[in-house]
């Protein structure tokens, strides 16, 4: 990984297309180092999301002016096509598992079912709903440009899981991930983390912090303190976690 910074732009390029459906050229090959680079960029990408997610707000508010309702549903469908609801499906294995779950090998064991279970269907279907909830709020007080938050802080706490958590899963591509991620791309994807939040440096950036952390604590005292450990489950869940949760900070500051 000494080519780290030679890297840097096939790895954001990479990001892009693992972590949204933003098209962006050729889908990139796997690689594990490839992967591994790509961390570095999870922070940046999450800008990029908040970024299309607060002119869509705004467009449809201040332009085309339908009503804070209807826009609201518009944002949180233009959400969800954007990750093609990759971290809604480890919320609904994670809800699965909770309430199936009665110890860690019994949860882990779930999480890798691959049926949907009624934990699945309440916890994606109450987790949509309070990101609804919270951006008709938004959105009803203009608002709009906060939706730039709950994306850039969700992949923050998510880069920070994935570089200092351990991973319980002895296959997949995480497991590949892990194996290449070193001391080098950690200081450069802290830097490159530290230039995004500087980014959004504005009103709302303390409310937006304080609330990913109580979303994340809760993530672990539920799951990765009794698993004593994450899976790719469990990073969909913090991500969609952290960004319900900023926004009910955000919501709660107005």
């Amino acid at each position: 990984m000494n080519q780290l910074p030679l890297k840097l732009p096939e790895a954001f390029k990479f990001s892009v297309q693992f972590l949204t459906r933003i098209p962006l050229g050729k889908h990139s090959q796997y690689e594990p180092d490839l992967a591994a680079a790509a961390v570095v960029w999870y922070g940046v990408v999450g800008l990029l999301m908040g970024s299309v997610l607060a002119i869509s707000g705004w467009i449809l508010t201040d332009w085309i002016n339908l009503p804070s309702l209807l826009v609201a549903a518009l944002v949180l469908t233009i959400w969800v096509m954007i990750t093609g609801a990759l971290h809604l499906d480890g919320v609904g294995d994670c809800g699965d598992a909770l309430m199936g779950g009665h110890t860690p090998e019994r949860m882990l064991e779930i999480m890798k079912d691959t049926n949907c279970g009624i934990g699945a269907i309440v916890s994606v279907t109450l987790l949509l709903l309070v990101k609804f909830s919270a951006l008709i709020i938004l959105l009803e007080e203009g608002s709009w440009y906060l939706l730039l938050f709950a994306p850039v802080m969700a992949r923050v706490i998510l880069t920070l899981v994935l570089l200092y958590l351990p991973y319980l899963r002895s296959n997949g591509l995480a497991t590949q991930l892990h194996s290449h991620l070193n001391a080098k791309e950690i200081i450069t994807a802290g830097s490159l983390l530290s230039l995004s939040l500087i980014l959004i440096w504005f009103q709302g950036f303390m409310v937006a912090l304080i609330a990913s952390g109580v979303g994340y604590l809760l993530i672990h005292r539920s799951l990765i303190k009794p698993l004593k450990g994450t899976t790719g489950d469990i990073y969909g869940t913090v991500v969609e976690v952290t960004e319900a949760a900023v926004l009910i900070g955000l919501v709660a500051a107005l």
